[in-house]
């Protein structure tokens, strides 16, 4: 998010929050680190599921856990037929076409490129909400998305250096994923004018619900038609750290963390997140980090900055 968006309300003094900040710290810590092995996790439960159908359990999934939240806020349901529309968008950009573009995306390219695309979201979001409101971004926020594009442009279309790897990148499957983060670019401004009146966590269980409903059928279709036996529960334990943790916990943390200590300075941890990845991806699936590459993740990051720091 922008610097120029104020802090919250509920963000403390720096004479007497010190320990609000830490836990604010200490929750976007454990966000970021969640989300930055999202890529990985989503290409391991990809070797035992369709991909798009990873992004429907990831959905699905959480249909359980968010009515049960929402039972014990008893909050009342919404009324206004604009307010239900805005949900549906919501949820069908959210929560359904960017984790279904993002999981058959990833399954098809590294974890390295789809964790670098989706660091982008902020920029992408920041075009939405300007043709949205129609509203033009200053000259630093400009030469931020210019930058940032350019890395991913990079990334996607420069391959050469990836020819050798046995974990080579699919144009398709990037862009794929860009596809899925603009969607969900579309969802958090759509999201974000709800939750002037019905607060972020109101916002965010609903439009899961809806998806939720909407991708129910076909996830019971699909799980019906397999033969489960052979699934192994690496795959189902993936599953559930999408849906629970990623896709739950993860948003319930951060929106407190943000209320806590501040948007602004929530919002620079950001930043870890496709360190996270990229080492993650190392480790764990032995790809290859080449010069190109970094250099794309230098860009990215730094348009980003730009965009985000502008002041």
């Amino acid at each position: 998010m922008s610097e120029t968006e104020p802090q919250s309300r509920h963000a403390p003094s720096s004479s007497d929050g010190t320990g609000w900040h830490w836990g604010a710290a200490a929750a976007a810590t454990f966000c970021i680190s969640i989300w930055g092995a999202v890529p990985l996790v989503t290409k391991f439960a990809a070797e035992d599921f369709d991909a798009e159908i990873v992004g429907v359990l990831r959905t699905v999934f959480c249909l359980p856990l968010v009515a049960v939240i929402l039972l014990g806020r008893r909050r009342p349901w919404p009324r206004e037929a604009a307010a239900w529309g805005g949900l549906a968008l919501t949820g069908i950009t959210t929560f359904i076409g960017f984790p279904v573009l993002f999981s058959w995306g990833q399954a098809l390219t590294t974890a390295s490129h789809g964790g670098l695309i989706i660091a982008t979201a902020p920029i992408l979001t920041g075009i939405v909400s300007a043709v949205w409101h129609r509203h033009m971004p200053g000259k630093a926020w400009g030469l931020g998305a210019v930058l940032g594009f350019a890395g991913v442009a990079a990334l996607i279309f420069v391959r050469a250096d990836d020819i050798a790897s046995t974990h080579a990148p699919s144009l398709t499957g990037d862009l794929m994923i860009l596809a899925g983060v603009l969607a969900a670019a579309v969802g958090y401004v759509s999201g974000a004018r709800l939750t002037k009146t019905m607060g972020s966590g109101t916002v965010t269980y609903w439009a899961n619900v809806i998806a939720s409903l909407l991708l129910l059928p076909w996830a019971v279709w699909y799980l019906g038609s397999q033969d489960l036996a052979g699934v192994r529960w690496e795959a189902w334990a993936s599953i559930i750290y999408l849906a629970a943790f990623a896709q739950v916990v993860n948003f319930v943390l951060w929106y407190w963390a943000m209320d806590r200590g501040g948007i602004a300075r929530i919002a620079a941890f950001q930043f870890v997140q496709p360190v996270i990845t990229l080492v993650l991806a190392v480790i764990f699936l032995g790809e290859i980090m080449t010069l190109p590459l970094l250099a794309s993740a230098a860009l990215i990051l730094f348009g980003t900055g730009l965009c985000q720091f502008k002041r």
